[in-house]
């Protein structure tokens, strides 16, 4: 969608064009029929763009509020923030009576941070998602300022914090060393020298790249899935990382150095870390939190003989470990009467799909069955089905 495209989209006429898609309910599957029948009566790219804004709407649901009234553009709200991820951020940076929102895209973080009481001044190089993000903002009635500009170059102004999200993109390559972000955090940093910052990283950071920078990693999962690596920097951080789930808000911290692991063979229980804890390097606090022993030196699994109730991992109750051969493993799950696997890898050079067909079951158990390296050797871990789990699972 171009930006002359996008504004006539917001006039009657392109309002118009808009109901009549919604009227069709169109997929990305049937854009092609729905854009035959927009096209008798609107200008092609007219037409277009109101398709896609419907489909974008839906697609857009769980991470913005509202979407109905909202404007999206592809790229863009895929890289969004989730509206539970913006909000914990926003309740952290609540404090600040005028928030700098450097690279807002479609304005999810500005929505969440104005909700949350701050004043937002939200800055995007872009012209169209500039001026989508604006659109977004008087359709939730929400007073942020929008301005059109590169986040180095514009006028200095007068705020409390900066929020950046830097464009992480480049075409189809997706950038994990913040040195091929635009700006990079060293420049946003030498720009607001004096200012408390957050960033938000690419979730798959390397630690080594982590390193450069003196502040508070956070990595934050929804649903049991890795969104991101928040950096606290200046008087915003309070610990070297720290581990978030959510929804339900838990958090572990710690400074995330490497500590010697008590090993011990699997006891009644076995507990899964969030992805979150993993990455931030918390497993040892974790342990030591529940009272557990690691299975493994390079493995996340952590064993305890009580029922661990935490919502910073999933426990399970241990059936059995195999090591070796698939056969072994089908013996076992025979010898179980089980009928019924959710299979899972982690760490394992082994297909799920494979063993899944090389496995054949009869009867009415369940077991989860986790492929994975324990002692460097093909292994898999076959436990009872989730007993106790944090409100979403990985």
């Amino acid at each position: 969608m171009t930006l002359p495209t996008f504004e006539e989209l917001l006039t009657p006429h392109g309002q118009a064009a808009l109901d009549a898609a919604t009227l069709l309910a169109p997929t990305d599957a049937t854009f092609l029929a729905a854009f035959d029948k927009l096209r008798r009566r609107f200008d092609p790219d007219l037409a277009k763009a109101a398709i896609e804004t419907v489909i974008l709407r839906s697609k857009a649901r769980g991470k913005f509020p509202d979407t109905e009234r909202l404007y999206f553009e592809r790229e863009a709200l895929e890289q969004a923030t989730p509206a539970a991820v913006a909000g914990h951020r926003a309740a952290r940076l609540a404090a600040f009576a005028t928030v700098l929102d450097l690279g807002c895209g479609l304005g999810a973080d500005a929505i969440a941070l104005a909700r949350a009481g701050c004043c937002v001044i939200a800055v995007e190089r872009d012209p169209l998602r500039a001026a989508m993000a604006a659109a977004n903002f008087a359709a939730l009635n929400l007073p942020i300022e929008v301005i059109a500009a590169d986040a180095l170059t514009m006028p200095q102004l007068e705020v409390d914090a900066v929020f950046c999200d830097p464009a992480r993109r480049d075409n189809d390559t997706r950038h994990l060393l913040t040195d091929a972000y635009t700006p990079t955090p060293h420049e946003v940093i030498a720009r607001f020298p004096q200012l408390p910052i957050v960033f938000k990283l690419a979730p798959g950071i390397a630690r080594s790249d982590l390193a450069r920078y003196d502040g508070e990693a956070e990595f934050v999962s929804l649903g049991g899935e890795l969104k991101e690596c928040t950096l606290w920097l200046g008087g915003l951080a309070t610990v070297p990382r720290r581990a978030t789930v959510l929804p339900r808000g838990a958090t572990l911290v710690g400074d995330g150095v490497f500590a010697e692991r008590e090993l011990s063979e699997p006891k009644a229980w076995v507990v899964i870390p969030e992805v979150a804890v993993i990455r931030a390097g918390l497993e040892p606090q974790l342990a030591e939190q529940l009272g557990a022993a690691f299975l493994d030196s390079t493995q996340p699994f952590l064993t305890c003989g009580e029922p661990p109730a935490t919502p910073l991992g999933q426990a399970f109750r241990f059936d059995a470990l195999i090591t070796g051969s698939v056969s072994k493993l089908t013996a076992l799950l025979r010898e179980r009467g089980v009928g019924r696997v959710t299979w899972r890898n982690f760490g394992s050079p082994r297909d799920v799909e494979s063993v899944r067909k090389a496995v054949k079951l009869k009867g009415d158990e369940v077991r989860t069955v986790v492929l994975t390296r324990l002692s460097d050797a093909a292994a898999a871990l076959v436990l009872h089905p989730l007993i106790i789990s944090a409100t979403s699972t990985t």
